[in-house]
């Protein structure tokens, strides 16, 4: 199974790879491969799709009902909602024409309401567009935390290796335009790691992945044996950051992600980090 091929960094690779896959007529063997509507892929695979299924014009639509309705169901704040509530939440989310992204997203947002008032506002004022959705959680975020925020978007961003939860904490104690030159400092780091999760609410997720290494942060002891991970929530998330609506966007330019200066910004802190040593 490939799934996402549109989300391959290496897509050109990776699909002459599957075309030699294929070319082995094992009779066992039986691909599966999932993606958004891409020329170059659709060109290379066409002449090896036996069936093809479209997922547009609705057919999602059962399954992001299925999914909104677990989520009223099994959530711990959303479940406390009544029914009635929970009715209007349902209605309100699944009566848009909406990528199942949205919606994730939409319901990270009500998890947050402190009232049925900011409920009632919350629906009454969904963004239309998944960049909307992205723009309101930019502007969420707290002025004191904007840099750190950057930080750690262009990593994610742009980092070739995967970025841990205990390599965030190092990174986000680093200033690599410090007047004195790169500049890495302890007493930055975060005292409990876990808070760097906050910085970028629907942005980021983690996923925990077994770690053979040995050295661990005090507040990870409970996780030996495991590495958290962070990543972006989804493809569109990087999308978003290096789209040109967001270099030009009046208010959240900040957060536009140059590939050139992100990766410059990586090279500089791995060398503010290194010259502690």
């Amino acid at each position: 199974i490939f799934d996402a091929l549109d989300e391959c960094p290496r897509r050109h690779q990776f699909l002459e790879l599957i075309k030699e896959i294929h070319g082995w007529k094992f009779d066992a063997l039986h691909l599966l491969a999932t993606s958004r509507d891409e020329q170059d892929i659709e060109k290379t695979l066409q002449d090896l799709v036996s069936h093809q299924v479209s997922m547009d014009e609705g057919l999602m639509d059962s399954d992001i009902r299925v999914y909104v309705s677990r989520k009223l169901k099994d959530d711990n704040k959303l479940s406390k909602y009544s029914a009635e509530k929970k009715e209007t939440i349902k209605t309100t989310i699944t009566d848009w024409t909406a990528r199942f992204r949205w919606v994730v997203c939409q319901l990270d947002a009500l998890q947050k309401c402190r009232s049925p008032h900011e409920l009632k506002m919350a629906l009454t004022n969904l963004p239309k567009t998944l960049y909307e959705t992205y723009d309101r959680l930019l502007l969420g975020i707290d002025e004191s935390n904007r840099e750190y925020a950057l930080k750690l978007l262009q990593w994610l961003a742009f980092s070739v290796d995967p970025v841990s939860l205990r390599l965030a904490v190092e990174v986000l104690a680093t200033d690599p335009d410090a007047k004195t030159g790169p500049l890495f400092d302890p007493e930055r780091r975060f005292d409990d790691p876990w808070d760097i999760l906050t910085l970028c609410s629907s942005l980021v997720s983690v996923t925990t992945v077994p770690d053979h290494t040995l050295w661990y942060h005090e507040h990870l002891k409970h996780d030996q044996g495991k590495l958290t991970e962070l990543r972006l929530a989804h493809f569109s998330v990087r999308e978003y950051l290096v789209s040109e609506s967001l270099r030009t966007h009046s208010k959240l330019s900040f957060y536009h992600c140059d590939k050139k200066l992100a990766n410059t910004f990586i090279a500089k802190s791995c060398v503010a980090y290194l010259l502690q040593f």
